[in-house]
């Protein structure tokens, strides 16, 4: 009697018994599958009811008005239809949105006297079914109540203010204020809102590693409840090459008794800053002024003043000076 392997005993049982098993699980399946389509779309011509979101917009609101309160931008809709219906909305939600018109619910918006209006969404099923599909039947929509608020429209003129982040390259400096043109912008919304409102920013931007003088057109910051009469202004931004110089400034002195003579030591002291290279031969020691103050000598704790910078050029940066205090002598006039 032949002996059968643990190989030939292993090749029996993948290519007899498992095949036939699978066949039987694989028609299994099958059959399963067609039953359970059939019974989809048995349950599919059905109708049910359901609740689904449905954009919304609303159109004709008042011209001479601003709407500060928030709208929906979608319906809740409890809706009734097959199932099929419902299904395929499911897969494919509506990109265009229902479309209320506003006068039809209330004509007298445009009034002075009317600061709101609640617009009762049970009076929008006839609006709403006409635009869906006719196999579906609005029976509710939610929320129940939509409130208009409105605001009167101004007008108003505002400067325009920078809100940019600048970087410098290497011995580079801001020489000057940013500046725009135009200036300012007039711009229209509610009252509530442009009673406060004393600039208007532009969007954030940032300009790095400036050598030159930069130009360029930049957007305003936009504001859904606010018109501007233009969206973009031009910046200026002054930028220039910086060198650093040194002055000998002589120090003054102040609120000096007519009776009495007020003596530093040393007379001078020396001044340094950043200076654009543009600059540079506009800038001279007379442009300076150093001083100590007489009226310091009741607070004094030492025998020293304190120097203070009492004038300095504007176009010039990082003013500093040495030294900070200096020895006095009081002697009276003859």
């Amino acid at each position: 009697m032949k002996l059968i392997s643990i190989q030939e005993l292993k090749e029996f049982i993948n290519t007899k018994i498992l095949q036939r098993i699978n066949r039987k699980v694989f028609l299994y399946l099958i059959f399963i599958g067609i039953s359970t389509a059939f019974w989809f779309l048995n349950e599919l011509s059905n109708e049910y009811t359901t609740t689904i979101n449905y954009p919304v917009k609303f159109i004709n609101l008042p011209e001479n008005k601003v709407l500060v309160s928030d709208l929906p931008k979608k319906l809740k809709l409890n809706v009734k239809s097959y199932g099929y219906t419902l299904f395929r909305y499911k897969l494919s939600p509506a990109s265009f949105p229902v479309i209320v018109n506003i006068k039809q619910y209330a004509n007298n918006l445009n009034s002075p006297t009317v600061k709101k209006y609640e617009l009762q969404t049970r009076y929008l099923h006839e609006t709403i079914n006409n635009q869906l599909q006719n196999d579906i039947e609005v029976i509710e929509v939610l929320p129940t109540t939509i409130l208009f608020q409105f605001a009167k429209m101004i007008s108003k003129r505002v400067a325009v203010k920078p809100n940019v982040t600048l970087t410098f390259d290497e011995q580079c400096m801001l020489n000057g204020e940013i500046s725009f043109e135009p200036d300012s912008i007039t711009i229209k919304g509610p009252n509530t809102l442009l009673d406060t409102l004393e600039a208007i920013y532009t969007e954030h931007k940032a300009f790095n590693k400036l050598s030159e003088p930069l130009e360029k057109s930049i957007s305003l910051e936009k504001s859904p409840k606010l018109r501007f009469n233009k969206k973009k202004v031009i910046i200026q931004v002054p930028v220039s090459k910086f060198t650093q110089a040194s002055f000998q400034i002589p120090i003054q002195s102040k609120n000096v008794p007519d009776t009495l003579e007020l003596k530093t030591f040393p007379r001078m002291a020396k001044v340094t800053c950043l200076i654009a290279l543009d600059d540079y031969d506009k800038i001279n020691a007379r442009d300076f002024m150093l001083e100590i103050d007489y009226a310091d000598i009741e607070k004094l704790l030492g025998n020293k003043l304190s120097l203070k910078l009492g004038i300095a050029p504007k176009n010039v940066k990082s003013v500093t000076f040495s030294p900070q205090s200096v020895e006095f002598l009081l002697d009276k006039k003859p």
